[in-house]
């Protein structure tokens, strides 16, 4: 009798300890990164716009026209698809930079390599900080020669291009490539910091 009380106040333990490791196994899990989650979220939204309204059956193509004329209804405002791409698609990108997986990267990364990022980003913000310049010059000058119409249809065929491109399409790209120039340098130089600290403590950024 002994015996069998004994084992089942070992029976009754082992059944009251389990659901215990399994709650204490649970909790170690990692919790999910909520910037990766961000970032896959926006970049599928933005590729659904861009797949959305970037084909158009009528002739004469414009490249990028579509996205510039067309009107999406949201939140009581009309947003061009075109908006709504740039804006989705720079979230998604700051997001998956910002996610702890990419952090972790670029704090372990070689220095030469995490150097040379550092010096094409800079190169990106030259690059297209012309562009910008440029796109607003062009855009200006179509509209004082089409006479202050209609913005949204002014096209560029320069320099030889087989079809022509929405300025306002092309600008907008432009901006974009621009702003997330400027945020890789400032991430650039907030990891640099990081890998400084590193090794003296354990660094976040």
């Amino acid at each position: 009798m002994e015996q069998e009380s004994g084992s089942k106040g070992e029976d009754s333990l082992a059944l009251g300890t389990r659901p215990m490791t399994q709650l204490a196994a649970g909790r170690s899990r990692p919790p999910r990164d909520i910037s990766s989650i961000l970032s896959v979220t926006f970049g599928l939204l933005a590729m659904v716009i861009l797949v959305s309204y970037s084909v158009t059956p009528t002739a004469p193509y414009v490249v990028g026209q579509n996205l510039v004329l067309a009107e999406i209804y949201l939140l009581g405002f009309y947003v061009k698809p075109i908006t709504l791409f740039t804006y989705f698609f720079f979230l998604s990108f700051a997001f998956g930079l910002n996610s702890r997986i990419s952090r972790a990267r670029f704090v372990r990364m070689d220095e030469r390599l995490f150097e040379g990022l550092y010096v094409l980003a800079w190169f990106f913000v030259m690059m297209s900080g012309f562009e910008v310049i440029y796109q607003i010059v062009l855009w200006s000058a179509g509209l004082s020669v089409q006479g202050l119409q209609n913005p949204d249809i002014i096209v560029n065929w320069w320099p030889l291009n087989p079809y022509a491109i929405n300025v306002v399409f092309a600008a907008k790209l432009v901006v974009l490539v621009f702003a997330m120039s400027c945020f890789c340098v400032d991430y650039l130089r907030r990891a640099r910091t990081a890998r400084e600290k590193i090794g003296t403590s354990s660094a976040q950024f």
